[in-house]
């Protein structure tokens, strides 16, 4: 039987969870690294951080979402990051973690909801579309750092 989950805001003490599940993703950093991270997303309005936990109180998967105004097509709330435990998955998680999302994206007023996914990541080419979002175009993202980054991150 699956153990309940529940969703809500991330905290600045959820900084070494989200710093292992970061680490999943390819995204090395240090947990006081992520502390500062977390600091300066939750004081930000524009926004959201919130993380799945389970019945033990260990958080087993977080969202990222943030809103802008995008000059070619308006103001939207854009999934920017999302990760589930690899043993919680398949239990409606991700699921639940999307919608709190949307949920908070109708209440900001956003026109609509987008979510970028690595090519790479073939759980989420299935798991997107099963929740309704389609694909609208496949891209390059560029990067150039302006600092020492930790190896392994993208």
């Amino acid at each position: 039987m699956n153990k309940p989950v529940s969703i809500r805001r991330a905290a600045v003490n959820d900084a070494a969870p989200i710093t292992r599940l970061a680490a999943e993703l390819g995204y090395a950093t240090h947990a006081e690294t992520m502390r500062h991270r977390l600091e300066a997303i939750l004081a930000s309005a524009a926004d959201l951080l919130i993380v799945a936990v389970d019945s033990s109180n260990a958080v087993v998967g977080w969202l990222q979402a943030r809103v802008a105004h995008i000059v070619e097509s308006g103001f939207r709330a854009e999934i920017v990051g999302l990760i589930v435990a690899p043993m919680s998955r398949r239990r409606g998680i991700g699921r639940a973690l999307v919608l709190a999302a949307e949920d908070w994206a109708r209440e900001m007023s956003a026109e609509a909801i987008v979510v970028r996914s690595n090519f790479k990541r073939a759980e989420s080419q299935a798991f997107y579309p099963a929740l309704g979002y389609a694909t609208t175009k496949t891209q390059v993202v560029y990067r150039k750092p302006f600092k020492a980054e930790i190896a392994g991150t993208e």
